[in-house]
């Protein structure tokens, strides 16, 4: 229901979202050396990226891209293996969520360019 809206429409549309956003940071913030904790709040993070959109999207994807540069290489891992996954099923967020498929660097079916 509330993560299903985009941030700021409908009554409280996106109000949960950013309330767990802001406890799932406050979190990731002391417990920055448990690498399971951490893994966990990344999972909460990307999970909210397809509901996301405006100033909190680019602030859910500021978060889970500084853990690209995190000092553990698990969470590194974890991080690049979330954000890899969740471009495939949804497509770059950035530039309305469209499919991957049909923009360059793909050897599909049809040809080439």
């Amino acid at each position: 229901a509330y993560l299903s809206r985009p941030a700021g429409e409908g009554e409280g549309g996106g109000a949960f979202a950013e309330a767990l956003h802001r406890a799932v940071s406050d979190a990731a913030r002391a417990c920055a050396r448990e690498m399971a904790a951490l893994r966990a709040l990344l999972g909460i993070q990307v999970l909210l990226l397809p509901s996301a959109a405006g100033p909190f999207l680019r602030a859910l994807l500021r978060a889970v891209l500084l853990l690209l540069g995190h000092r553990y290489p698990k969470v590194r891992k974890a991080a690049a293996d979330a954000l890899y996954v969740h471009f495939l099923t949804y497509g770059d967020p950035l530039e309305g969520g469209e499919a991957a498929e049909g923009r360059g660097g793909e050897g599909g079916e049809g040809g080439g360019v």
